[in-house]
Order: structure tokens, then sequence, then C-alpha cells
């Protein structure tokens, strides 16, 4: 169980740097990290399903109610990054306006990727972190351009590894049965 300061040592260790102490200690390279590891942090999050920051939830409607179109709306949960699934809205049936939900219910079941801490998270979350942090710093603590697409590759192909780690853990999505699957003669429908 990494911590940010951590990931962001590791990161520095990686670029040819020395490790910091905190985020916040009086030097050019944890002023960096400190700027830069946030932003990266939730982008790396909400690249993909991780499995180690999925939430659910029910939310209760808002006071008041749309102008028009719908009947309810409800707040986005303060860490949210990336909506998974509404649980009782069949299909299309609710939309996003700012940071509201709208829908036609009372309550709405939600799915989504949370900007959880880095005490949950799987090694392989971490490693990408790492890497994606190695590549961030790379110019701005090395000024090279070199070092920072070779650190950018490595970032990639990590992220690539553990998204397909993280997606095998859970069992193949079922597909009910399609009149696209029955043109092509894979079901018979009356």
């Amino acid at each position: 169980m990494a911590t940010d300061v951590e990931i962001c040592s590791k990161a520095l260790i990686l670029v040819g740097d020395k490790p910091i102490a905190s985020l916040t200690e009086q030097t050019t390279r944890a002023a960096v990290c400190n700027n830069l590891y946030p932003l990266a942090k939730r982008d790396v999050l909400r690249a993909h399903l991780w499995n180690c920051a999925i939430k659910r939830v029910q939310l209760p409607a808002l006071a008041g109610v749309p102008a028009y179109g719908w009947a309810h709306w409800f707040a986005k949960p303060g860490d949210w990054l990336r909506l998974i699934d509404v649980g009782n809205c069949g299909g299309d049936d609710y939309a996003f306006e700012g940071n509201r939900i709208l829908a036609n219910l009372t309550t709405l079941q939600l799915r989504y990727v949370a900007d959880v801490t880095e005490g949950v998270w799987d090694s392989a979350l971490t490693d990408v972190m790492i890497k994606r942090m190695a590549a961030d710093l790379a110019y701005p603590i090395t000024k090279s351009t070199s070092l920072m697409q070779v650190k950018q590759q490595e970032y990639q192909a990590a992220m690539r590894i553990a998204k397909a780690i993280d997606g095998q853990e859970n069992p193949p999505e079922q597909f009910g049965d399609s009149p696209f699957i029955a043109a092509r003669g894979g079901a018979n429908y009356a």
C-alpha cells in the first residue's frame, strides 16, 4: 500500500533524481510532484474501470425539480470520476447536466469510478501510477525529451498490462439475445 509520497519518490528515482520525504518539502522536485500528482492520479483512475476504485451508491433525489423534461435530479458523489452504470434506469433513461444526474426516479442506483486513496489500490495500479509520474516528471526534472518519451512508452505499456490484469478479475459480461445475432444465424427468432 503505497502513499502519494512513495509513488512520487519512486518516480523521481526512475528519472535519476533523489526521493522526497514530503510533497510540501522546500525542494523543486517536491513542488513539481505536488503540482502534477493530483491531476495524474485522477487521469489514471478515470482511464479504466479499476476494480479497486469502483463504488456503488443509492442517491436520493435533490429538493426541487428540473424546469422540464425530468422528474428529479441527483447530485454526483463528491469522489465521482467516471460513470459505470445507473442500475435502476433502463438504457438511456437518465442524463447529465453540470454536476447533476437527471432521471424520472426518486432514488438512483449508481455505480462509478471514485477518486479513492492509494491505500486501496492494487499493486498493478500503483505501478502504473509510478510510471505515469515518471513520465510526467521526466522533462521538468531532467530537461530531456528523449527520457520523457521513453518514460511515456513505459507508462503506456504498464497501463496496457494493468488494464488486462484488472479486467480479467471479473467474469466476462454476458450479452442477451439480439436481433443482430439472429440476422447472422446465431439464434432463432419467430
